[in-house]
């Protein structure tokens, strides 16, 4: 009997033993081809890649990327793992012109799975159309985004920066409004700011995208607004795990974007649509342009042909896609660039002093006001905004889908196959020495009209590079640029006792932020 025990007990270890290394192989097996001796690499673990600990820690996105990148820049490329995900980071700048512009053929796609869950919806706009779908999506919407379109919309803009100056004005002079957290110091008015953009960027975004007046300043609790939030509002592990895992969550019915917020966009933009087609309402803004795009009637200034109709089917359902995901891609993303910005200015007054002359000047040149040539007219502030972008880009890596056989031409070379996932680690790139040097300083001469053609260009990418970058990024650096000339125009931003000084960074969402918010002061400006 104790012999038959004995034995029991031999066989359970060495059946846990066989599971265990089962567990293990199978753990490892995504692992295999980019863990050879001649590819560079980051050593795995099981399960967990080279995420470890930190997949429970709220660490920022971009310091993920910044260390993976540190860890393999040394060559043209190099694999690391997200959980059982193969990543190829790709850190050279030529190989990086190689991918994204110079074969792009081989890298169309891009990892859309995360937005693909939950309502169909998703799946018709831009960024998640693949191959052709996608070449002719893009080829409609094109035209929305161009500079004259941008002149066209750039009043509706206009009047929501107003509205957010007044707003900001009126607590300076009165009791602060009871909605807020605001405090009075003297002459000094304490906020954060970050709450004041998003909501600056809502109403921008209602106005522009959606057709509709929103002033979420004084009405903190509108229901766009509130949507707005939930629409964007992810935990860091949460927003990791849909990106390598999303079939797995996708079977336990979870989805990236609840289907009641598709419904609402849904609603609004369809109702907005039966009104102007019935009433002949014609406005200066996105939905009037998706509406020509849909007509086929939608002119491209720089082409002199009218757009072609033929090359993609464009339904209301396709408009909705569009309008949706410019105000997902953009509620959180503008306004914390606005956020980073300010808080630069604070902490450097003496470039918010050279900055608000320029802004003087181009008021007294504009009687008062400012005009979309003059706004691009201004130098200092685009060398402001740009290096802005270089240390706080809004996206810390973008990726793309290898969908034909390609060797990666490096030392050592790389086969890809149909599948294979590439990172561009814009992140590490922004703050890398080679590129940048001293590159943790806020140095807007970088980007002066004397030393801006020394910047390669594929190692400075914040909106992405190549034909499948932000469509978008006129629009964002617009709002941006109004928010802030108006904003200096009538206040000097102030450091307080409250501004993280040095800053922390946290993940929030989709994006980056600062742990604690973005507090500063704001002083009024003589007239």
């Amino acid at each position: 009997m104790a012999i038959l025990e004995w034995m029991s007990f031999w066989d359970w270890l060495l059946l846990l033993m066989g599971l265990g290394l089962l567990l293990y192989y199978w753990g490892m097996s995504t692992y295999r081809r980019f863990t050879k001796p001649e590819v560079p690499h980051l050593k795995p673990l099981p399960f967990v890649g080279n995420l470890g600990t930190t997949m429970f820690k709220n660490i920022a996105t971009q310091d993920l990327i910044r260390g993976f990148y540190n860890g393999l820049k040394d060559h043209g490329y190099g694999a690391c793992f997200m959980l059982r995900h193969p990543i190829i980071l790709v850190c050279d700048p030529e190989l990086i012109k190689a991918v994204a512009v110079k074969d792009f053929e081989f890298f169309t796609d891009r990892n859309t799975a995360i937005m693909e869950n939950g309502d169909p919806l998703w799946t018709k706009v831009l960024v998640n159309r693949k191959g052709p779908a996608w070449r002719d999506m893009r080829s409609t919407l094109s035209p929305v985004f161009t500079s004259s379109k941008m002149k066209m919309m750039f009043k509706l803009v206009s009047d929501c920066c107003q509205q957010f100056v007044n707003f900001l004005e009126e607590c300076y002079e009165n009791t602060p409004s009871k909605d807020y957290i605001i405090q009075k110091d003297g002459d000094m008015l304490i906020l954060e700011l970050k709450d004041f953009y998003t909501r600056y960027t809502n109403d921008v975004i209602a106005t522009t995208a959606f057709g509709l007046g929103v002033d979420s300043l004084r009405q903190p609790k509108n229901e766009f607004f509130t949507m707005g939030q939930q629409a964007v509002n992810f935990g860091s592990l949460r927003l990791l795990l849909f990106f390598v895992m999303p079939r797995v969550l996708q079977a336990f019915g979870l989805s990236m974007i609840p289907g009641k917020i598709a419904n609402f966009f849904r609603a609004i933009v369809k109702d907005t649509i039966l009104t102007r087609e019935r009433e002949g309402i014609v406005r200066p803004d996105m939905i009037h342009l998706l509406m020509q795009a849909k007509k086929g009637t939608l002119q491209d200034e720089d082409s002199t042909e009218q757009q072609k109709s033929d090359k993609t089917k464009f339904d209301d359902e396709d408009i909705v896609a569009q309008a949706a995901m410019f105000f997902v891609a953009g509620f959180d993303t503008s306004s914390t660039l606005m956020s980073f910005l300010t808080y630069l200015m604070a902490v450097h007054p003496d470039m918010q002093d050279r900055l608000q002359k320029e802004i003087d000047k181009t008021l007294k040149e504009g009687n008062g006001k400012f005009t979309y040539e003059a706004l691009n007219s201004m130098k200092y502030l685009d060398m402001v905004v740009s290096e802005t972008l270089r240390l706080y880009p809004p996206i810390s890596a973008v990726d793309r889908i290898c969908i034909r056989n390609y060797t990666l031409k490096s030392n050592p070379p790389l086969e890809l196959v149909p599948g294979d996932n590439l990172f561009l680690p814009i992140y590490g790139l922004h703050s890398d020495p080679k590129y940048f040097p001293d590159p943790e300083r806020f140095d807007p001469e970088r980007f002066s009209d004397e030393n801006k053609h020394k910047i390669n260009p594929s190692t400075y990418m914040p909106f992405g590079v190549g034909p499948r970058m932000c469509i978008g990024n006129r629009f964002a650096l617009l709002k941006t640029k109004m928010a802030v000339v108006h904003l200096l125009s009538r206040f000097n931003l102030k450091v307080t006792p409250k501004t993280p000084i040095p800053i922390i960074m946290e993940q929030s969402g989709f994006n980056m932020t600062v742990k604690g918010g973005f507090w500063l002061g704001l002083e009024k400006r003589p007239t």
